[in-house]
């Protein structure tokens, strides 16, 4: 089974923050295509409007769009991914049950009400998987909020919680075995660009074992991780073994 290329954090213009104001869907998805992905998720703030225009595009291409959205919490950030096939509408859905008004859409500075625990579990619950942004980046990645140590290590040790997402790949063994002081869970991880500009897109990958492409598949690879996930450094290495 071989590996595929994907990026799991990628912002549109519809993310207030997005550095290219002038951005197209177009070329979002030709820049995906350009450095070799097989794989995105769209993860705007607070949004899922961009989610249509792009997997609409993308879909002749060969290029697979997992829709999704990055959610603010006080205790950090938080991605949800949902299987390709969801539509926008059903997920919407998600934004009111959160509490989160229209007008905050695309604010990645609103946080919500809702404690990162019981997001991650509204998640699960509305189909998604969730999965911990930037966890080390200061000041929205879980382990570098203002919250109490005890708080982080709730979360870390959330049920409801898929993955980290790591900025430094070499702590990716650490938390795959959980060797981290404080955080015995063993969780896999993943890099993605948190691209805010279709220049920025796949400047950091990750590679998977997909069976098959969809959510289910994605959480598969999750429980497999071992063999089923690779960063670009490990790829040889782990297709060896």
């Amino acid at each position: 089974m071989d590996y595929i290329k994907a990026d799991l954090h990628i912002h549109t213009p519809y993310s207030s923050c997005y550095s290219e104001t002038t951005a197209t869907p177009q070329q979002i998805v030709e820049s995906a295509l350009v450095v070799g992905l097989g794989v995105v998720a769209i993860t705007d703030h607070n949004t899922f409007k961009a989610i249509d225009a792009i997997r609409d595009l993308a879909a002749p291409r060969g290029l697979v769009v997992f829709p999704g959205v990055e959610l603010s919490t006080v205790g950090g950030h938080l991605l949800a991914i949902f299987d390709r096939d969801a539509s926008t509408q059903h997920l919407t859905g998600l934004l009111r049950l959160l509490n989160l008004p229209q007008e905050v859409e695309g604010d990645g500075t609103v946080t919500t009400q809702e404690t990162m625990e019981e997001m991650l579990r509204k998640v699960a619950d509305f189909g998604g998987l969730g999965i911990a942004a930037h966890i080390e980046r200061w000041p929205s990645g879980f382990l570098e909020t203002k919250e109490h140590r005890s708080t982080k290590m709730r979360i870390h040790a959330s049920p409801y919680l898929s993955a980290l997402e790591i900025t430094q790949p070499q702590a990716k063994g650490l938390w795959n075995d959980g060797l981290v002081r404080g955080y015995p869970k063993r969780y896999p991880c993943i890099q993605g660009s948190d691209a805010h500009s279709p220049a920025e897109i796949g400047r950091r990958v990750t590679y998977f074992r997909f069976t098959p492409v969809s959510l289910e598949g994605l959480r598969l690879a999750f429980q497999r991780y071992e063999t089923w996930i690779a960063f670009p450094h490990e790829l040889t290495r782990a297709a060896v073994s």
